[in-house]
Formats: C-alpha cells, structure tokens, sequence
C-alpha cells in the first residue's frame, strides 16, 4: 500500500539512554519523532544497577580508562573509538549533571566506585539505581522539549530506503495504525537481543529489532558472537535473573562454591575483581565441577550499613525473600547480559547504509572489542549517541513524499511462543557461555529449521510478540555465524575445541 510521509527532521528508533540522548541533542536542529515500542522509560537502560566509567578521580586519567578497556575487549577493539569514548566520559558526565541528573557524592565531590576490570575507582553512580537515575534524568529532558514527539507504543516493522539511502521508516502504533515517517537521519536505538536465551537479565523488550531492521536493509553486522554473561544473577525460582551488580563484589564481595571455598583463586590473579568473561566462565566450571546448580556471592563480612547504602534495592529485593546481605551467603548463577557486537558504525554513529546511524547495544562501535569493560555501556550509549548527532544534523533532507510499503510477514502469536521457547533453550544450549564445535553446528541447523519453519506458516494479523520473535531469531542467526568463523578464543568467545589467544 502507498503511504504518506508524515515528515520529521530526525527518527529516533528507541527511547534508551542512546536514543534520548540523541533527541535530546538533535531537538535544537530541527522535529524529532522518538518511536518507541512500550513506554518511554521501558529499556535497557533503567535496569542498569552498576554506574558509568568515567576518568574523573585526581588520580585517573583517560589514558588508564582507555588501557582497562582494551585489556578487557582482549585487544581486538578499535583503538580510535575507544580512546574516542575515554576522552569524552567527563563531559558526558557533566551534561548529565547538567540536566539534573543525582549522582552520589562524598565530601562535595562525585562518589566513584570500583567494579571488576579497572584499575582506580571511577565509578559514578547513583547507589545501585544508576540506570533508573540517568533514564529519569533523559526522559524529563525529552518530554520537556517542544521539538520532540514522542509516540508511545509504536512498532517499527520496516526501515524505508531510496536510492540506497535510509529515508525514514514505517511503524505500527497502538490506536493510530499504520504510519510513515520520513527525515535526513534515522538512529536505530533499540538496545540488545537476550531474550533469544533463557536466562538473561534483559527486560522484555530486548527482542533485536534492531538487527532485524538493519539486516532486512543489508547494513552491515559483526561480531555478535561476544555474548556477555553477567556473572553474579540471583538464582531464585520466583526472582530468576535479578541482577547483584559487580559493584558488590567491588566493595569486597567474593564468591564461594558449594563447600564454602573461595575458589577465584584457582582461575585468575584479579580474583572477584576479574573481567566478566573470566568470572563467569570460572562460575560456569566449578558449577560443572560440583554438579550443582549455584554459586554463591558471600557479603556477611561486610557492614550492613554500608550494604544498605550502598546497595538499597538489592537489599530491599533479598529481604523479600529472606535473604539478609549481612547474614546470608547469595545463590548466584551467570546469566545472558549483553551484546557487545551489532549493526557496524564509524565514531559518528554511521552504518554501512547512508542516512541510518545506530547507537547504544545495537551499535557495533569496536569500542567492546571482546569484551565489554563494566559501566562502559551507559557512557558508549551516550557518547556515540551525541557523536550520532553531529554528522546527523549535516543530512540533508529526502525530497520524496510518499511510499510504497510492503508487507511484513507476521504469524500466530502460539506459533510464535513455541517458536521462541525453541530458540531460547537451542541458543542456551549450544551458544551459551562455553561452545563446541558440535554445538554450534546443532543450533545453527535448528535456527535454519526455525526461519524456514517461520516463512512457511500461515500469515496472520500484526503481532509485534511474532515479529519479535523473528527478529531473535535473525540475531541467533548472527551470534552463532560469527562463533562458527572465529578460529580463535578470546574474550567472551570461548569454544572448548580451539585454542585461548
């Protein structure tokens, strides 16, 4: 069907630290429509309990900030980005502060934390709520702007192209129908794709629509085979995959097995305090080791008091279920956290498709390289995300005013809930934290069946569960490709049958 273009300056595809902050820094250039498929505040970034890295202490520079993250990405990373990211953590900061954001503070100044991977405390953070503050601090920013509408509830099924160029996009918004937007510049913003595994720390949302938009246009795709488990989820029936955030173990946490030995001696001089890949990949052994199901994160030397400031809504959470942080040892498990590959961009946000830039854990920017160093999310997310705007603004505007739009194949909701559910248990299987060849090569024959099986079913009414579904299933496709061609370990790819960098 043809469509009009309902025209916009910038499309924003997301509504994450990356995406607002883009919005937040585009406005004044021109009308900003931020599509965003729940509600505004639905994201990724809310949940993010650690902090933001940023060289800010009297005795860390940028340079020890820079050389951390390349030791943690194995490096593999792109040096010129990082060192991008590094040098413009302070200011992103201070435009954080600028907009009300609350950080903690101690004696007047920024209280900076410790998580595992840095070498000085340069954590800034807001207790153990940093991503709530930060997302609470960007939104009230965005619904203040009169330049920037936002629509609520709006699934993206399509990214609209001309001539090779992005021009704009096409979504399904709940009582609006379907509708067309065209603009100079499209950030996709859609944060990361754990839902394709059975356990993650991801909220419902994290789907890879992005992957799915970007790949159905042929933007370029990497590296998605460095999937990041955080180490230290709650293991709990009712409460799987709460998050303990690294900080604990920063403050002098450590993990024990089942027969109460503190067993990161065995695998890493950094013990508690080592990347993520090497703590969960140690958890991951010595569950295997034990046969047990859980390892445990033991804070009882610890004040309580400082626990509770430090770490308010952890405490609050374990004291629902009768766990006492200074009493009680914490049953934790890994759990599927983040993706540090994604659609390719440049340092200003830029794909392989002109007109399309990506931002946040949808981007891939080389700045994770294998591994993505603790509290670089939130700031890459920013940084990247005003980087975007600068190139974004110098766009200039598509003259077409409407659009033939085709069909975007959904199928039955039950279909797609069995379909999913086969995914997640293949993906956890054979591609989780630890791979074999065999395993790989069994799941990328599952995701195969699992296209074709999707293509082949009878179509049905809009479903963004369904459409969803295949975008995870288009993202599965990617993380095991990438495993099965990476001949080497390093990072958070780990394959028991090849040889460690």
């Amino acid at each position: 069907m043809t469509l009009p273009l309902e025209e916009f300056d910038f499309i924003v595809i997301g509504s994450g630290l990356a995406g607002l902050s883009f919005a937040a820094s585009v406005a004044q250039h021109g009308r900003v429509a931020v599509l965003t498929k729940a509600e505004i505040s639905e994201s990724n970034t809310q949940w993010a309990q650690g902090g933001i890295a940023a060289a800010v202490g009297e005795a860390d520079k940028w340079e020890l900030h820079e050389k951390d993250t390349m030791v943690a990405g194995g490096g593999i990373n792109d040096p010129d980005a990082v060192r991008y990211l590094v040098q413009h953590a302070a200011e992103s900061i201070d435009w954080l502060l600028s907009l009300g954001a609350n950080f903690d503070r101690e004696d007047g100044e920024l209280a900076l934390g410790m998580e595992g991977g840095h070498s000085h405390h340069r954590i800034v953070k807001h207790a153990d709520r940093t991503g709530w503050e930060v997302e609470r601090t960007v939104v009230q920013a965005v619904r203040s702007n009169p330049a920037i509408t936002v629509f609520e509830r709006a699934y993206v099924t399509q990214l609209l192209v001309e001539d090779g160029r992005c021009i704009g996009a096409v979504a399904e918004i709940d009582l609006l129908g379907t509708r067309a937007f065209r603009a100079k510049a499209v950030l996709l913003a859609t944060g990361g794709c754990g839902r394709m595994y059975q356990h993650t720390t991801n909220p419902r949302v994290a789907t890879g629509d992005g992957i799915g938009l970007a790949h159905d246009i042929g933007a370029k795709i990497s590296e998605m085979e460095f999937m990041q488990f955080h180490p230290t989820t709650l293991y709990h029936n009712q409460l799987r995959s709460f998050l303990i955030t690294e900080a604990v173990r920063g403050v002098g946490g450590t993990l024990r097995n089942h027969n109460g030995r503190r067993f990161m001696y065995d695998y890493d001089s950094r013990l508690e305090l080592s990347p993520r890949d090497v703590v969960a990949r140690a958890i991951e052994a010595e569950m295997k080791k034990l046969e047990t199901w859980c390892v445990y994160l033991d804070t009882t030397h610890l004040s309580p008091e400082l626990l509770k400031h430090e770490f308010p809504t952890i405490w609050e959470k374990l004291e629902s279920i009768d766990i006492q942080m200074d009493r009680d040892w914490i049953p934790v498990v890994p759990a599927q956290h983040y993706s540090c590959g994604g659609v390719n961009t440049d340092i200003y946000g830029r794909t392989s498709i002109p007109g399309l830039y990506a931002a946040g854990e949808v981007a891939r920017t080389g700045v994770h390289g294998a591994n993505r160093l603790a509290s670089n999310s939130l700031l890459e997310a920013m940084v990247f995300a005003r980087s975007a705007s600068l190139a974004a603004v110098k766009e200039l505007q598509p003259k077409v005013t409407q659009c033939q739009v085709g069909q975007v194949k959904s199928i039955s909701e039950a279909d797609a809930v069995r379909i999913r559910r086969v995914l997640q248990h293949q993906m956890t299987k054979g591609a989780g934290i630890v791979r074999t060849n065999d395993g790989l090569s069994e799941t990328e024959t599952v995701i195969s069946k699992l296209i074709k099986e999707y293509e082949r079913l009878p179509e049905a009414p809009f479903s963004a569960y369904a459409l969803e579904t295949r975008n995870l299933i288009i993202a599965a496709q990617y993380v095991v490709k990438g495993a099965l061609q990476r001949h080497t370990n390093v990072g958070l790819h780990y394959n028991e049958d090849l040889v460690t960098v």
